[in-house]
Parts: structure tokens; C-alpha cells; sequence
């Protein structure tokens, strides 16, 4: 789990977080997952492959403003295929518990030299729920 704390440069001229922003706050907990599941991220970039997200869909439940903190959660949820994954997160408002808002991400393992598709790491299927 992220945490983050609502800075000046994430809001917009209505005084609240931009709604772009939150798509930068879900790619950084997407990285956390990772580290947190013991992925090594930048092992996987140097071995030229990584994740590429291929659908977003967020619903904004709540907005936040200048100084909140919020709690981003991502949950592994299934695997398509060997090369596709779909994740769940969430963002949260530590203080009240608010639902801010929540988005399923698909995503599929990336060859960075041939620019297709590959396998998804072992590592990273250890993620998913059994049987997904």
C-alpha cells in the first residue's frame, strides 16, 4: 500500500485533486505492489520486458483536496492469459476512510526490444489469486 499526501501541484483551478492525477497516483501504487510482492522492477526493465497497460477504467467516487493523504491499494485479481493480468485499486482517504475512487487496470507483459507481447514472469503470476 501507497501513501500520499495531496500537494499543491495535484490540484486543479476547483481546488481539488485533478482527475489526470489520480492516474499518476495508481501507476505509483502499481510500483509499490510490486516492491511490496518482492518484483524487481527495474530487473525486469534491464532484462528488456515490462508492464504495459492496455485498459483503465476509473470511477471517481469522492474528490480530495490540498493536504489529504491518501492510501493507494492494489490487488491482483486475474490472469487473463500467460500475457495479460488484471489488477484492482483503490484510493482511499486515510482520515475519513472515503472510497476517493477505484479503477481495474488490465495490463500485459511488454518486450521492450521487439515491442510485442511476452509471457508474464513467474514473479509476478505468484501475485494472482490461485486458479485465476
Amino acid at each position: 500500500m501507497l501513501e500520499i499526501t495531496v500537494r499543491s501541484s495535484h490540484i486543479d483551478l476547483f481546488a481539488h485533486v485533478n482527475n489526470a492525477k489520480y492516474i499518476e497516483f495508481l501507476e505509483w501504487g502499481r510500483v509499490q505492489m510490486a516492491e511490496d510482492s518482492g518484483i524487481d522492477f527495474m530487473g525486469m526493465v534491464a532484462n528488456g520486458i515490462g508492464p504495459a497497460v492496455l485498459h483503465l477504467e476509473i470511477n471517481y467516487r469522492k474528490e480530495a483536496s490540498m493536504g489529504d493523504v491518501l492510501l493507494i491499494d492494489t490487488q491482483a485479481v486475474e490472469l487473463k492469459n500467460d500475457k495479460v493480468g488484471i489488477l484492482r485499486q483503490t484510493i482511499t482517504n486515510k482520515k475519513t476512510g472515503d472510497l476517493i475512487c477505484d479503477a481495474l487496470v488490465t495490463f500485459v507483459m511488454f518486450d521492450l526490444k521487439q515491442r510485442k507481447s511476452v509471457p508474464m514472469p513467474e514473479a509476478i503470476k505468484k501475485s494472482f489469486p490461485k486458479g485465476s
